[in-house]
């Protein structure tokens, strides 16, 4: 994908599909709670849904997540049905800021967006979108714009 020299990509998503994200992590503190974000990429990287999903890590739910491949391999199909494809993934970041960590980037995969959600003291938030597209690069970050239901 050519996002241009200098430029920004930028991923488009519902403000309801936004606030159900926001309110994940706000329910899953001080653990950290984690989804897939499913849309498609006509016309510009577009969100259209998101789906909870369990985050199976037990033993530091506080500050990792894992994603069971049944759960995900179910929303896959689930999306695929209704015409879409997984965009990318959430998570948050509980006390911690909306950065991915050497974590994200070491399990992070190269076309799909990562929203972090930073959750201060389980109530204020800050929202980024990071991206990368090559295995030998950084996460680069990436324009998240909130629209407006029609």
């Amino acid at each position: 994908m050519f996002f241009g020299f200098g430029s920004k990509s930028t991923i488009t998503i519902p403000r309801g599909v936004y606030e159900e994200i926001i309110n994940h992590a706000r329910e899953s503190y001080p653990n950290e709670c984690c989804g897939v974000i499913v849309g498609g990429s006509i016309k510009g990287r577009k969100i259209f849904d998101s789906q909870r999903a369990t985050n199976t890590n037990t033993e530091r739910a506080n500050d990792r997540y894992i994603i069971d491949p049944k759960e995900l391999n179910l929303i896959d199909k689930i999306a695929r049905t209704q015409g879409m494809d997984i965009m990318g993934f959430y998570h948050s970041h509980p006390d911690h800021p909306d950065k991915p960590s050497a974590t994200d980037r070491e399990w992070g995969q190269p076309g799909y967006s990562y929203i972090i959600i930073s959750v201060k003291g389980g109530t204020e938030v800050s929202v980024r979108s990071w991206i990368f597209n090559d295995d030998n690069e950084e996460f680069k970050e990436e324009k998240l714009e909130i629209v407006e239901p029609k």
